[in-house]
């Protein structure tokens, strides 16, 4: 899963950058920089479900159960 998001999201910046050559080096700098942070926010969302469901052997804590988070 994480693999399928990675490469689309690699996909969507190579093609922005293969067609919007002439942006300026500000908008590049922040297509990178969104990129480089959406794959680091997957990366860690794959881990914490990862390490909830699968590795710890506890119960899910009681905040995600009751979805207090919203």
């Amino acid at each position: 899963m994480l693999r399928l998001v990675i490469r689309l999201l690699f996909i969507q910046t190579y093609v922005y950058y293969m067609h919007h050559s002439e942006d300026t080096s500000v908008i590049k700098l922040t297509v990178a920089a969104i990129w480089l942070f959406d794959t680091l926010h997957v990366s860690f969302m794959c881990y914490t479900l990862y390490y909830y469901l699968v590795k710890s052997k506890r119960p899910l804590p009681v905040a995600v159960v009751l979805n207090r988070y919203r």
